[in-house]
C-alpha cells in the first residue's frame, strides 16, 4: 500500500489539478458557497465508486444537466459538512468545553471528522433525501470503519489537523473552508486507497 505522502504526490500530478483545486479553494473561501467545494469532494468519491479510480473530476459547468448537478453538488456538500465535520466538532467543543478546553475540543473534532468525511464520500453513506434515520445509520457505519482503521489514519489525521492549525493563524476563521477543502481532498485520496485494498 502507498503511504500518505505518495498518495498526495499522485493527486498533485493529476491532469488539471491546479485548475480544479483552485476553483475549489476560491469557493471554499466563501461561507455557504463553500458547500459546493465539499460537494465536489463528494462527487470525487462517488466517481471513484463507479469506476474504481480516484481522479479529480472536472467542475460541471457547461454540461446539459448543469442545474441538476449544481443542486445535487450543493446539497451533498452541505449534508457531508454538517454530518461529518460540524456535528463532531460541536460535540467535542461541548464535551471539552465543560473543562474549559473549547479549542482542544474543536481540534479533536477536526482530527476525527477528516477520515470520517473521507470515508463517507468513497462509500455509499451520503444520499438525498437526508433524514434523521440516515444520520444515525451513516454515523454508525462510518465511525465503525474509522475505528477499525485508526492505526492507518492517525498520521494523515494529525497532518490534516496541523495544516488547519497553522493556517488558522494566517486567515480568519470564517475563511477556513478553503484549507479544509484542500486537506480533505488528500484525505479522500488516502482513504480511497485503503478501501480499494478491500480493507473496508
Amino acid at each position: 500500500m502507498k503511504d500518505f505522502e505518495e498518495i498526495c504526490c499522485g493527486a498533485v500530478k493529476q491532469p488539471k489539478f491546479i485548475k480544479n483545486v483552485t476553483i475549489g479553494l476560491i469557493l471554499g473561501l466563501i461561507p455557504i458557497i463553500n458547500f459546493f467545494a465539499f460537494g465536489y469532494l463528494v462527487g470525487m468519491g462517488k466517481q471513484s465508486m463507479e469506476n474504481g479510480n480516484l481522479k479529480l473530476p472536472d467542475w460541471p459547468w457547461g454540461r446539459d444537466n448543469f442545474k441538476n448537478i449544481l443542486i445535487e453538488n450543493f446539497s451533498l456538500g452541505a449534508i457531508a459538512f454538517f454530518e461529518f465535520i460540524l456535528i463532531p466538532c460541536l460535540l467535542c467543543f461541548a464535551l471539552f468545553g465543560l473543562a474549559g478546553l473549547e479549542t482542544f475540543g474543536i481540534c479533536i473534532g477536526l482530527f476525527i471528522s477528516a477520515p470520517a468525511f473521507a470515508y463517507a464520500t468513497v462509500s455509499d453513506s451520503l444520499k438525498i433525501p437526508w433524514n434523521a434515520f440516515a444520520i444515525l445509520t451513516d454515523l454508525a457505519k462510518v465511525y465503525k470503519w474509522v475505528i477499525a482503521h485508526y492505526k492507518k489514519l492517525i498520521i494523515p489525521s494529525a497532518l490534516f489537523l496541523c495544516f488547519q492549525i497553522v493556517l488558522s493563524f494566517a486567515i480568519p476563521y470564517t475563511l477556513m473552508g478553503a484549507p479544509i477543502f484542500l486537506g480533505l481532498l488528500f484525505m479522500v485520496s488516502y482513504v480511497k486507497q485503503i478501501s480499494r485494498l478491500g480493507e473496508c
